[in-house]
């Protein structure tokens, strides 16, 4: 039998017809190549190290940004829980009462709901096009990006109340 013409499935380096600019499925530590899109391409040491340095940025400043929306959301908690203590002193006559009605935080279109979603859809959309760049399987870009996360919830996670993040998509 003749296996000669699917020889080019296992060639990890075997363009696929993209016109030179296959992906590899590997982890490998070349200096050429292609970021997200086209004209985002580095061809040597410098070019590669700029592109890390940025991609190190975005993982840090993506943190920040998660820190950002958390910090609004229990903000927004606060104040409720805020306005809930004053209305249960208000309704306090001598004996305690349990049954307080808490006001909501958000309403389903309320402006602060709305910003939120506004702020979950950059976070997911940002989240995946970070993991596209993990994806190009450079050993660099990929350090780059996990030392940016890293970096990144070292100067803001430790102001965070809660340890696990459930809005994470990618990670």
């Amino acid at each position: 039998m003749d296996h000669s013409h699917h020889d080019h499935e296992m060639d990890p380096t075997h363009d696929g017809g993209c016109g030179g600019h296959g992906h590899m499925m590997v982890f490998h530590a070349g200096v050429v190549q292609e970021i997200l899109f086209k004209g985002w391409e580095t061809s040597n040491a410098l070019e590669l190290f700029g592109s890390a340095v940025a991609i190190f940025l975005a993982g840090v400043l993506y943190e920040g940004f998660k820190y950002y929306r958390e910090t609004l959301f229990e903000s927004a908690a606060m104040a409720a829980t805020a306005d809930s203590q004053v209305n249960i002193a208000k309704n306090e006559n001598g004996t305690r009462s349990c049954h307080t009605k808490r006001s909501p935080i958000y309403t389903m279109f309320s402006s602060g709901h709305v910003y939120q979603t506004l702020l979950y859809f950059i976070q997911a959309w940002v989240s995946y096009v970070l993991m596209l760049v993990f994806m190009t399987y450079n050993v660099w870009l990929c350090l780059a990006l996990a030392l940016g996360l890293a970096v990144g919830y070292f100067l803001f996670g430790w102001r965070k109340t809660t340890a696990i993040d459930n809005s994470e998509c990618c990670m």
